[in-house]
């Protein structure tokens, strides 16, 4: 099974950085096995320990749920149970942004690729050039696969 399907989340647009996906405790967790790899519970909580009061029940609970929801591997290694991502931060980035595309497209994919556009222009000009390359070559790649495709099923009534 794909585990890119296995992963939940809810996004929320109101919130920001990666609390629009993850719950804060949850966002933190996964920043500290990102920069750190697979630890245990008691890892995470001493990193913690020095600038929140949370607890290693609460640590517990949200580690599994965390593993339920597609986001931490577990494994035992005797009592202790070790967790890390299930993704590196850039293949979740990349989940997150394609999931939310997809969402947002079942609105209205022509408006949600105009706000894009305008924001882009906004935050950073030169990447409208970078975006107008990169559609370019999709409609290149595009073109091709359909000439190809149009050539091979020539070929094929041509030997019926």
């Amino acid at each position: 099974m794909n585990k890119q399907l296995d992963l939940k989340f809810n996004f929320n647009p109101f919130k920001e950085g990666l609390n629009q996906v993850l719950g804060t405790l949850e966002k933190d967790i996964m920043e500290v096995l990102w920069q750190r790899g697979e630890s245990s519970v008691k890892n995470i909580l001493d990193i913690f320990s020095a600038d929140r009061d949370v607890s290693y029940s609460t640590i517990i609970t949200v580690t599994n749920r965390m593993a339920k929801k597609g986001l931490l591997k577990k494994r035992k290694v005797r009592k202790a149970y070790f967790y890390k991502p299930t993704h590196t931060r850039e293949q979740f980035y990349e989940l997150v942004s394609k999931k939310v595309v997809e969402g947002v497209s079942g609105f209205s994919l022509q408006t949600a690729i105009v706000h894009f556009i305008d924001y882009m222009a906004q935050i950073d000009p030169d990447k409208i050039e970078y975006f107008s390359k990169l559609i370019e070559s999709k409609r290149q790649k595009q073109s091709f696969t359909t000439r190809t495709q149009r050539i091979l099923n020539k070929g094929s009534e041509n030997t019926v």
